[in-house]
């Protein structure tokens, strides 16, 4: 049975080491994402001592996980043909099942962040996009080699938006692309939002 596509911890780690604020697209992309990088490091720091304090801490970097990652970009691609034979009504559905089990993972990952240092290394135009990249390392495996995350982001109005992460040459839009093709094309598209709709639940489990 072909299953929905789980993040692998690298490509987990890049979608969720860099949860920016509404921010000024002025600056570089680069910029951008080292100062995200270290709020959200911050106010992990502080560390928070009580179920209320870990809701609202979890609360807060979900919001702005949201604000980085442009989940509408995200759906389209990673459904190509399919999105334009859907109708408004399966898009948004579709879209917030997405934007829903990426949350779900950062969720079950959060207390992990602090374990990787992540380092700023280039960043180049490709195209109507910028594509800055980085290196992940963990603090606590040092023998383990760095993983290469490749940030791909538009401009949207005043703010940057994180359209793809590519891990060691892994993009995450063509992984989901390939995945969900192969259960519409076998299956169709009821059952993949049915699979969506399950693995949220196992995951609220």
């Amino acid at each position: 049975m072909t299953r929905l596509p789980s993040a692998p911890l690298a490509a987990l780690v890049a979608a969720l080491c860099l949860f920016p604020a509404l921010a000024s697209a002025q600056g570089t992309a680069r910029a951008f994402l080292e100062a995200r990088h270290e709020e959200v490091n911050g106010i992990l720091r502080d560390g928070a001592t009580t179920d209320a304090a870990r809701r609202q801490r979890t609360e807060r970097l979900t919001r702005m996980l949201n604000d980085l990652l442009d989940y509408q970009a995200l759906a389209e691609a990673a459904l190509a043909d399919h999105w334009r034979s859907r109708s408004e009504t399966e898009r948004e559905q579709f879209v917030n099942l997405l934007r829903q089990l990426v949350e779900r993972n950062y969720e079950t990952n959060l207390e992990r962040i602090l374990e990787f240092e992540v380092s700023y290394d280039d960043e180049r135009a490709r195209g109507d996009r910028t594509v800055v990249t980085t290196s992940a390392r963990s603090r606590t495996q040092r023998r383990q080699p760095p993983v290469e995350i490749e940030y791909t982001l538009r401009r949207d109005g005043r703010r940057w938006r994180v359209v793809d992460v590519t891990t060691d040459g892994v993009s995450m839009v063509r992984n989901y692309r390939d995945q969900f093709g192969r259960i519409i094309a076998r299956d169709g598209w009821a059952e993949l939002i049915a699979r969506m709709e399950r693995r949220l639940e196992e995951n609220r489990g």
